[in-house]
């Protein structure tokens, strides 16, 4: 029975990475492999609960000053900026805690030791910055998840406009390159360098993730994520809806953790009523106090089928996250993308410029200079340190999304893309039949 190790990234809150990793792990599972996954944080617990072996890492010994400073810099704590602007993933490196060498040597050697014991066949990793290095000390082949905005042949992550001169990436060399040197391994320039690998897999389409003509190694899967619609179903009173009364769907992600501060049950609220349109708005598991589950026409939930609620639903407002972008896809559903960081805002901009999506994301008149400290030197990253929308902008978008039949055309054409891919049963067929196997 061959054996799959998973490191998905999960230091950022978000699920993204981990529903990725799963939907992969179950057709893994399906066609007779062992799997387990190499994971912390707040989803450690969801995955183990799913039956699924989870290896987890020791918390890093970080000083509790450099703990707050870091989530302060990039938006993790309470307040926290509404909207960060970074420019690639080494500000990602910086949040994850690898600060000195001698935190990421020490989290290298316990991974090494989790290979030894479950013994896998291959290490498959998404996002997650020491795969790689893991795979080459191990000998063993390394499979990435990788989106185009983060290839490591030429990562664009802000690819829709000019960098702001202010933005001031962090350096990783000083914090990578002694271990690497020390395990006798080439040295890395950006973080995106530490994504490489035997096979790298799109979890997308083309049409969403445009790859760069110097890509090897790497093929298209489609969306990975799990098939959940038969399994959940929406509200019973959206079936009693009057015929023709559009339903929208709002979420905002599991991940958005600058804006868990912010009450916005009073702007939903504000942006909605009187529409004549149906609005669920789900907190992503934030209790909902009685008085605004519901308001004449807008509902909140603490929590929604979301998958079946996007294939309900006649326009979705969302975060940008890729989880509920490719359900919009898979669903032939019109968006309004309202981001929290920057990743977020590359994945509205690159529905909004296949047409199917409208985004709304903070001018440059709004953000602020966020300074940093830490192991390979400062870094500055920017910020909105407010919500930046009225109602009336947030309602005008999504009856726009509505009321313009390109729209939901122009996510008809995106859907009809993903029937060339398949998914996770593609992922698995493109694994085994590598050479490294």
């Amino acid at each position: 029975m061959p054996a799959a190790l998973l490191f998905p990234s999960y230091r950022g809150g978000g699920f993204g990475h981990v529903g990725r990793c799963l939907a992969l792990a179950g057709e893994l599972a399906r066609q007779g492999w062992k799997v387990a996954f190499v994971l912390g944080g707040p989803h450690a617990d969801r995955v183990a609960e799913a039956g699924w072996p989870v290896f987890r890492p020791p918390i890093p010994p970080l000083p509790a000053r450099l703990v707050r400073r870091l989530r302060t810099a990039l938006g993790r704590s309470r307040p926290g900026p509404a909207y960060l602007f970074f420019s690639d993933l080494n500000f990602q490196i910086v949040r994850d805690g690898f600060h000195t060498p001698q935190i990421v040597q020490r989290q290298v050697e316990w991974e090494l030791g989790v290979v030894n014991r479950f013994q896998p066949d291959v290490l498959i990793g998404d996002v997650w910055m020491l795969t790689s290095i893991v795979g080459r000390l191990a000998n063993l082949p390394v499979v990435q998840i990788i989106r185009s905005a983060a290839h490591p042949a030429d990562p664009q992550l802000v690819w829709w406009r000019d960098l702001p001169s202010q933005v001031r990436s962090p350096d990783v060399g000083p914090v990578f390159n002694p271990a690497l040197e020390r395990w006798g391994l080439p040295p890395i320039r950006r973080a995106e360098d530490l994504l490489d690998g035997d096979l790298l897999l799109v979890p997308s389409i083309p049409e969403l993730d445009p790859l760069p003509s110097s890509a090897e190694r790497t093929r298209y899967v489609g969306p990975l994520v799990r098939s959940n619609l038969d399994g959940e179903r929406v509200p019973d009173w959206l079936d009693a809806l009057p015929h023709g009364r559009p339903v929208v769907y709002v979420t905002v992600g599991g991940g958005s953790d600058s804006v868990r501060g912010l009450n916005l049950l009073p702007f939903w609220q504000s942006a909605f009523a009187g529409t004549g349109w149906e609005v669920v708005v789900s907190t992503g598991g934030q209790r909902v106090p009685r008085r605004w589950r519901q308001v004449g026409n807008v509902r909140a939930l603490s929590w929604a089928p979301g998958a079946a609620m996007v294939d309900r639903a006649d326009g979705i407002l969302f975060h940008g996250g890729y989880g509920t972008m490719m359900e919009t896809v898979r669903s032939g559903v019109p968006s309004v993308v309202l981001p929290f960081h920057a990743e977020q805002e590359g994945n509205g901009r690159r529905l909004e410029q296949s047409g199917a999506a409208r985004v709304l994301a903070p001018g440059d008149d709004v953000l602020e200079p966020l300074a940093g400290q830490w192991g390979g030197g400062q870094f500055v990253a920017l910020a909105c340190n407010h919500f930046a929308f009225k109602p009336h902008q947030v309602r005008e978008a999504v009856s726009l999304i509505l009321d313009d039949a390109l729209y939901r055309a122009n996510s008809i054409q995106l859907q009809r893309s993903l029937t060339a891919y398949g998914g996770a049963v593609q992922a698995v067929e493109f694994l085994t039949n590598s050479a490294f196997f």
